[in-house]
């Protein structure tokens, strides 16, 4: 299985809140393509990228604010 899978499951595990942050779709040249996965923990660490840079900066941002 997946390294980063296997984090989610043990985040869940523990309770310890977060967010999966998958790339469903993409458009022109980007970093990441679609599946790239990333988790978003709610003291706002995280574990793997969807690319880097301002994309995935908005998407942490969105992540963070689900988890409140």
């Amino acid at each position: 299985m997946d390294a980063l899978l296997d984090e989610l499951i043990a985040a869940r595990r523990a309770r310890k809140p977060c967010a999966l942050v998958t790339v469903a779709a993409t458009r022109g040249s980007v970093p990441r393509e679609p599946g790239a996965k990333m988790l978003v923990y709610r003291d706002g660490l995280t574990s793997g990228t969807i690319g880097g840079g301002k994309f995935e900066a908005l998407a942490i941002a969105d992540a963070l604010a689900c988890l409140r």
